[in-house]
């Protein structure tokens, strides 16, 4: 075995020798990005760029590391070890991206506490601000209790229109029954406090952009140790988000079991959504771990990961004082888009026309005609819901005709009418 080992070592070593000796070969250097590009795609989360270097094809991989590794430096430990950062690179919207999310404790102690949740997430599309605050107290050994307030603020990224607001409250319910049981509830509620009310590019169109509104819970219980060897635990979620055309509700349950010593898993979940549809889901693993010494030795090489234990862990209810809120952030806005319109009918020499502008009640709006220009014909009011309608007289020709209301700038559709001779036909 030592022989065959020298002799590889010398035809390595030979042919290092020769290779350096001989002829220059031409150089072959791929370009190092997509090396790292590869290695990432291969590895990921294993091979990191490094965080010093100007990454200026890939800069979606240097993005983050450079940014965390400069606020370890520069961060107080208490806000380093509470904030959660990622950012990035979007290449499809050419801009970066980044998420922060900061737990601060206030006026902290054994059995409660004050927190501040401020959060921030930019994305290629989007940009979503939110601060939460709240309090947590211990009541005893075996239940927490805690509520809190929050504010979101949300728009279009590189939009110049005003925050969409919302605002909500929360509470939590944490509980130890007995017997390592494990429970844990929450429940938010969401309510809009602000719209948007803008034109479309062609002004002939309204606009109006708010937040949903609506409920969500969620339900976690590690059942009692009915066996030594087995945890089970039932996971339990609902949501309604209700806005003025879209409305999404949904619920989820899930039922985990897993062997204590970690070789053996299933998941079994059903769920509902009213965009996807129902859902059922089956999930199993295995896990094995593998020893070359027992291998060795002539034995099975494969074990469970690790040892079962008899006693459960159970975590301290002082230790929850620090979670983070469970709710639904990012919530996407809903959208009415209402276009003001123009209905015109020719009898004759004579013009029925009507329509509707929603947003102008008891409104004076301009008929215009054209010919080449646009000429004001006359006007006509709209009643308590926005409609009006109107008969008018013209020439006989081709005409195209519209609807504007002078003061904002609204318009209408164009429509083309035709206005025939009556004595050309006799």
């Amino acid at each position: 075995m030592q022989l065959f080992i020298y002799l590889i070592f010398i035809l390595v070593v030979s042919s290092y020798g020769i290779a350096s000796a001989g002829l220059p070969a031409a150089k072959f250097s791929p370009p190092e990005n997509e090396i790292e590009y590869h290695n990432l795609k291969r590895h990921p989360g294993k091979i990191r760029p490094n965080p010093y270097k100007s990454e200026t094809g890939f800069p979606e991989y240097s993005v983050n590391s450079t940014l965390k590794l400069g606020m370890k430096k520069v961060l107080p430990e208490v806000v380093h070890r509470n904030l959660e950062f990622n950012a990035g690179f979007d290449a499809w919207k050419n801009t970066g991206t980044f998420r922060a999310d900061l737990f601060l404790p206030v006026n902290k102690q054994v059995n409660r506490t004050m927190f501040l949740l401020p959060r921030i997430n930019v994305d290629g599309l989007h940009e979503n601000v939110s601060v939460s605050a709240g309090y947590r107290k211990v009541l005893s050994p075996e239940i927490m209790v805690g509520i809190y307030g929050f504010h979101d603020w949300a728009r279009t990224r590189f939009s110049d229109r005003d925050f969409l607001r919302e605002i909500g409250a929360g509470i939590e319910f944490s509980a130890l029954p007995g017997w390592h049981s494990d429970l844990t509830f929450s429940a938010n509620v969401y309510m809009p406090v602000s719209e948007n009310t803008v034109l479309g590019s062609d002004r002939d169109m309204l606009i109006k952009e708010s937040l949903p509104g609506g409920v969500d819970a969620k339900i976690k219980f590690l059942f009692p140790s009915f066996v030594d060897f087995l945890d089970i635990e039932f996971d339990g979620s609902a949501h309604t988000y209700k806005g003025n055309i879209n409305n999404h509700n949904g619920y989820k349950t899930a039922l985990s079991v897993k062997t204590r010593d970690g070789m053996l898993g299933a998941k079994f979940e059903h769920g509902m959504d009213s965009r996807k549809g129902e859902h059922y889901k089956i999930e199993g693993n295995i896990s094995l771990k593998f020893d070359w010494a027992e291998l060795l030795d002539g034995n099975n090489p494969f074990s469970a990961p690790y040892k079962a234990s008899s006693m459960r862990f159970v975590r301290k209810l002082e230790d929850r004082l620090q979670d983070r809120t469970s709710r639904k952030y990012d919530l996407p806005a809903d959208k009415v888009e209402t276009k003001y319109t123009l209905m015109a009918d020719v009898s004759s020499d004579e013009l029925y026309v009507s329509g509707g502008f929603p947003d102008l009640r008891n409104a004076v709006l301009t008929i215009q005609t054209s010919q080449s220009p646009w000429q004001d014909f006359g006007e006509v009011a709209t009643d308590e819901q926005g409609n009006y309608s109107a008969n008018l007289r013209l020439p006989p020709g081709i005409y195209q005709i519209r609807m504007v209301h002078k003061p904002s700038g609204r318009i209408s559709n164009v429509k083309t009418i035709v206005v025939e001779n009556p004595s050309a036909k006799e």
